[in-house]
C-alpha cells in the first residue's frame, strides 16, 4: 500500500505577494482617476447645459412680459390727435403725497449712449368699455360736460387735454381721477376732492379720491381720455444685480423682479415717417418721433449672460481661453458695427480684462443669448386708421 504524501505546510500557506498587492492597488487608483476625470467633465457638461438653459429661460420670460406690456400701449389715448399725443401731463398723488408729470405717450424709450443698458417706459389705460375718447364743454375746476358720459365711471383716471396748439404735443394735459357720475344732465362728471364709493368696488366704503390734488387750468372745453381704474406706466431697467426688473410709476410701487441674469436692454422706435404705412430699415431709429402718431412698432433686443464661469476647452490651439473673447462682442438688431452691446465686468465696472486673463470678474469668460422681437404697437396701428 503506498504511503500518502503530505503536503509541505509553505506550499499551503501561498497567498497574494507584497508586488501582487501593489499591482492591484495601483490598478485600482487608475480606475478611480479615470472615474474621475470622467465624472468631472460630465459635472463641466452639465452645469454649462444647466447654466446655459437658465439663461434661455430668463431670456425667453424678459422678453415675453416687455412684448405683454407693449402691445397694451397706447391703450385709452392711441387715438389722440397730433397736438395731444406726447402732451406732458401733470399728476399729483395723496398716497404717497408727490407731485409727479409723464408723456402722453405709448412708449417712451430713455437711450444710452455706447450700447448702455436703455430704459423702456410703457402707458396704457385697463378701461373695459369702448368710451376712450371723449370732447367736453361747460368745464369748471372739478366738473367737466362731456358729450357722451358712458363709459367713464367713478374710480376711472383720465387725462383731461386743454388748448392745443398748431404743432405735435401742445397741449395742457392732467391727469385726474372721477368721483361722480351722477350729475342728472346726463353728461357731467365731477372730479373733486369729495369721497366716494368706485363703480368697480361697490362695495367698498367711500374713500378720498388718490389723484384730484392737481390744480387744473381754467378752461371751457377739450378732450379727456378714459384710462380706466388701474392705468399702468410701467417702466423696464436693469438694476446693477443683473435683475430686469419694473416699476408701476403712475401708483408709485417698488420695483418688480422679472427676470434675473438680463445685462442689458435695448429698444428702437419704428417710425412710418413717410407715411406709407410700412416700417423701411432706415426708419428705425432711437429718437422720439415728433408726431406721435407716426410711431407703428418696437423692436426690442434683450441680453442675457449665463451664471457659469467658462475657459476655452483648447487654448493651445486657438491662443485665446476666453468663450466669448473680444472679437464676438454681442450685437442687437443684426449690426454688429454700430449696435454692440457695452460690455462690462461682472460686477458691473467699466470693463478691464482682455482674452487671455482668465479671471471670474472677466465678462468673457461667461456665454451670452440675444433675444429679439418686433412688436407692432395694435392700439396705435388702430388709432391712426379710425
Amino acid at each position: 500500500m503506498r504511503a500518502r504524501t503530505a503536503s509541505s505546510p509553505r506550499r499551503r500557506s501561498l497567498g497574494l505577494s507584497l508586488v501582487e498587492i501593489l499591482v492591484g492597488v495601483a490598478i485600482g487608483l487608475i480606475g478611480i482617476v479615470a472615474i474621475f476625470q470622467a465624472v468631472a467633465v460630465w459635472s463641466k457638461h452639465t452645469q454649462t447645459t444647466s447654466s446655459g438653459g437658465d439663461a434661455q429661460i430668463a431670456g425667453t420670460l424678459a422678453l415675453f412680459n416687455i412684448e405683454r406690456d407693449l402691445k397694451q400701449a397706447g391703450h385709452g389715448f392711441a387715438k389722440a390727435a397730433t397736438p395731444v399725443l406726447g402732451c406732458l401731463v401733470s399728476a399729483a398723488d395723496n398716497a404717497p403725497v408727490r407731485a409727479f408729470n409723464f408723456g402722453l405717450r405709448p412708449v417712451d424709450i430713455a437711450a444710452s449712449a455706447g450700447g448702455a443698458p436703455d430704459t423702456i417706459s410703457i402707458l396704457y389705460g385697463d378701461s373695459s368699455f369702448y368710451g376712450a375718447e371723449g370732447s367736453f364743454t361747460d368745464a369748471t375746476a372739478t366738473t367737466k360736460k362731456l358729450r357722451r358720459r358712458a363709459g367713464f365711471k367713478m374710480g376711472d383716471l383720465a387725462v383731461v387735454a386743454v388748448n392745443p396748439g398748431a404743432s405735435a404735443a401742445t397741449a395742457n394735459c392732467q391727469l385726474v381721477e372721477i368721483n361722480d357720475d351722477t350729475n342728472a344732465d346726463g353728461y357731467t362728471v365731477a372730479h373733486s376732492a369729495a369721497p366716494y364709493t368706485p363703480y368697480y368696488y361697490a362695495s367698498a366704503p367711500a374713500a378720498p379720491p388718490r389723484f384730484n390734488g392737481a390744480s387744473a387750468p381754467v378752461v371751457t372745453s377739450g378732450t379727456m381720455y378714459n384710462l380706466g381704474p388701474q392705468p399702468r406706466l410701467d417702466v423696464w431697467s436693469i438694476q446693477s444685480n443683473r435683475m430686469l426688473t419694473r416699476t408701476d410709476m403712475i401708483h408709485a410701487t417698488a420695483p418688480m423682479q422679472i427676470a434675473e441674469g438680463v445685462v442689458n436692454l435695448k429698444a428702437e422706435y419704428g417710425i412710418d415717417a413717410d407715411a406709407d404705412g410700412v416700417i423701411a430699415p432706415g426708419e428705425w431709429t432711437a429718437s422720439a418721433p415728433a408726431d406721435w402718431r407716426r410711431l407703428l412698432a418696437i423692436r426690442v433686443a434683450v441680453l442675457v449672460r449665463s451664471r457659469q464661469y467658462e475657459r476655452n476647452g483648447d487654448p493651445a490651439a486657438s491662443g485665446v481661453r476666453a468663450v466669448t473673447p473680444t472679437a464676438a462682442n454681442p450685437y442687437y438688431f443684426g449690426d454688429p458695427v454700430n449696435r454692440k452691446f457695452l460690455m462690462t465686468n461682472v460686477n458691473g465696472s467699466a470693463d478691464s480684462f482682455d482674452d487671455l486673463t482668465a479671471d471670474p470678474n472677466n465678462w468673457r469668460y461667461y456665454r451670452y443669448r440675444v433675444y429679439e422681437r418686433v412688436i407692432p404697437l395694435r392700439n396705435m396701428l388702430w388709432g391712426t386708421f379710425e
